[in-house]
Parts: structure tokens; C-alpha cells; sequence
């Protein structure tokens, strides 16, 4: 379970929730009128989290395209039919 505090929590307590934050990798989130406003995360969490996000990021961009590159060559009519894909593939495993 998330920690959800008010933002002045920070103003009074700065130092105990940067340790906590630090010592459990968990996000704060801070609260301003009783809505999200920020959140507090440890730094080395943080860029951890965006290594995983980048790398998602780049991951489905070069399925896109390829896929785009799939559909080009269909465009173009340099497809292979499943028929002589399946029997490419037999002949090459002996199947």
C-alpha cells in the first residue's frame, strides 16, 4: 500500500520521509487539498524506472518498425505466401 500524505507532511518532516523514501524504494505521494499533487522517490529508483521505461519504449519502437516494414513489402509484392513459407520451413527441417 502506497503512502499518500499532505504535501505539508514534506514541509514539517523533509528529512524523515527523504530516508524513508530512500530506505524502502517506495514512492510518497504527497497530496495537496486531498489530491495527488507529487511524489516523492527515492533517485536511484527513479532512474531504475525509467531505464525499464526507455528500454519499453525503444523495445516497441523497432517492433513498429518492423511491422511497418512488413507492411511496405507487402505493398511492394515481396511476400512469401504461408503455403512456401510451411514448405520452405519442411525442407529445411526435414519435416
Amino acid at each position: 500500500m502506497p503512502t499518500v500524505l499532505p504535501v505539508t507532511e514534506l514541509q514539517r518532516n523533509m528529512a524523515a520521509l527523504t530516508d524513508e523514501a530512500m530506505r524502502t524504494k517506495e514512492p510518497i505521494y504527497l497530496t495537496r487539498r486531498g489530491k495527488a499533487a507529487v511524489v516523492l522517490l527515492d533517485a536511484a529508483e527513479y532512474d531504475r524506472e525509467m531505464s525499464y521505461r526507455k528500454a519499453i519504449i525503444e523495445r516497441e519502437k523497432s517492433v513498429y518498425a518492423g511491422i511497418s516494414r512488413g507492411h511496405e513489402e507487402l505493398r511492394r509484392g515481396e511476400s512469401v505466401s504461408l503455403d512456401e513459407t510451411l514448405s520452405q520451413l519442411a525442407d529445411k527441417w526435414s519435416l
